[in-house]
């Protein structure tokens, strides 16, 4: 079950990130202990390969 989960959380991940990119408009993003907007394409195209 928790595989599912996790199977979700990146297809949720990459949705968003395609739509931020249609957009054209950045993530917002704790850095550091401070809210930072980034673009999405600085940041990576699946979660599994950012943990």
């Amino acid at each position: 079950m928790s595989q599912r989960i996790q199977e979700g959380l990146d297809a949720a991940y990459e949705n968003m990130l395609a739509f931020k990119r249609y957009k054209k408009t950045p993530v917002v993003i704790v850095r550091e202990g401070k809210v930072v907007e980034v673009s999405p394409d600085e940041l990576p195209s699946s979660r599994s390969k950012a943990a």
